[in-house]
């Protein structure tokens, strides 16, 4: 599909930008253009979430990280606003001809009042709340988002109003907007108030993956750092170049589901995308497999796919077995967890504490032992008692791998191994 083709795309640009050491930045509608724009930031004495627009043709343009005026410059990418899914072009050229006559937005309230309401819906008013065009400003995602149809009616009323000539005592006696430095930088006090009621970690990213395309606030594997590194038999770009009937074992998000009806018998089955935190693959679920785990399959869920290798005239083919939740999986084929230690770090005590309490509140069957490092070199292995087990999950293992006192962290897991998979034998 055309969707399918355009998140990929996006994906793949995303890509290679990171690669040449270009971060690609959200929307916003103080910086953005219509489409990807090249940002220039100072890396000192700067303002916080500033930066400076692309030169116009014909000006000489200062190459990133040479000196400024004794301040180095460095690049980035900033979304374009008629990228961002259900804005479009015409709203994205209002915007942008609003903010070149009149200068920057001091906030949400603001830019609704300035940009004509008949090319700027609530959707579009959304779509960029919900991706963080409005971040300047310091107001939490949510808080914008839930406020959209108040601030529409208070922009309505007001044209109304202008367009009838009158203004009230209130416009008269209201306090000039803020500087845009202000409202990039909101008090701390601030800050803190408005982030209570502000979207999940989990929302914001799905809501960045399904109108922009990537993941820009962070990665939803971010929390199987470590994890999937053991789980996973071989890395994305490294599945096709397996022999024939080699099995793998793969984690991932899943997106942009796409159900088919196979030809042959008509039996459901499904294409999708699996997204680990460095690269997609294409894969497909057929009808055997989505007849057993298809329910498993849902946008944007944590899993962890098994299955093998075809390889064929056409060339190799990836061919998915079986889907699991990945965060069942972690706790399932984890078998050990060791964590080498700081022997001296003041925090050694903390940690250990820290630990204890988890194994207490989550107890499975991962075990756990420690290894000390000592000028670089590790000590023999120390076993905690077996009955001292666990739950094993990726927030509470990030939270632990986290702690100041830990210089690494081993995990064993359980061989890979699918479900009544026939045996290939010579003849």
């Amino acid at each position: 599909s055309s969707e399918l083709g355009n998140s990929e795309k996006v994906s793949h640009f995303v890509a290679e930008c990171e690669a040449m050491g270009l971060k690609v930045l959200g929307p916003d509608v103080n910086e953005s253009r219509e489409m990807f724009t090249p940002v220039f930031r100072k890396t000192k004495n700067e303002i916080p979430g500033s930066a400076f627009p692309v030169p116009s043709p014909g000006t000489r343009n200062q190459e990133p990280g040479t000196p400024n005026g004794g301040e180095a410059v460095s690049a980035a990418i900033r979304f374009g606003l008629a990228g961002v899914k259900g804005v479009g072009e015409l709203a994205a050229q209002k915007i942008i001809a609003e903010r070149d006559a009149k200068g920057p937005y001091a906030g949400f309230e603001d830019f609704a009042a300035r940009v004509d309401g008949r090319a700027i819906n609530k959707r579009v008013l959304e779509h960029l709340s919900k991706t963080g065009a409005f971040d300047f400003s310091g107001a939490s995602r949510k808080k914008l988002f839930d406020g959209i149809d108040g601030a529409m009616a208070t922009a309505a009323n007001n044209a109304r109003d202008k367009a009838a000539g009158q203004h009230s005592f209130m416009d008269m006696l209201s306090e000039p907007a803020a500087p845009l430095s202000e409202t990039r930088n909101p008090k701390p006090e601030t800050r803190n108030r408005v982030e209570d009621a502000d979207f999940t970690s989990a929302e914001r990213l799905i809501f960045e993956k399904e109108l922009l395309g990537f993941y820009v606030t962070g990665h939803p594997m971010n929390v199987y750092a470590g994890i999937t590194d053991a789980l996973d038999t071989y890395a994305v770009d490294d599945l096709l170049k397996q022999g024939d009937r080699v099995e793998f074992r793969l984690a991932g998000i899943v997106s942009n589901i796409i159900k088919r009806l196979s030809k042959k018998d008509n039996r459901p089955w499904a294409a999708f995308t699996l997204a680990t935190k460095n690269a997609s693959v294409a894969l497909n679920l057929f009808a055997d497999g989505y007849a057993a785990y298809g329910a498993i399959l849902v946008e944007n869920a944590p899993v962890l796919v098994l299955g093998n290798i075809i390889t064929g005239t056409e060339g190799p083919r990836i061919n998915v077995k079986e889907c699991y939740p990945l965060e069942n999986e972690v706790t399932r084929l984890v078998k050990k967890v060791t964590w080498l230690l700081h022997p001296a770090h003041p925090e050694l005590p903390s940690f250990l504490r820290l630990l204890r309490e988890t194994l207490n509140k989550q107890v499975g069957d991962t075990r756990v032992e420690f290894a000390f490092m000592f000028e670089k070199r590790i000590a023999p292995y120390a076993e905690a008692s077996t009955a001292l087990t666990w739950k094993l999950n990726g927030a509470t293992f990030q939270q632990l791998r986290a702690h100041p006192a830990v210089a690494g962290v081993q995990l064993q897991t359980r061989a890979l191994e699918l479900k009544n998979d026939r045996k290939w034998s010579k003849k």
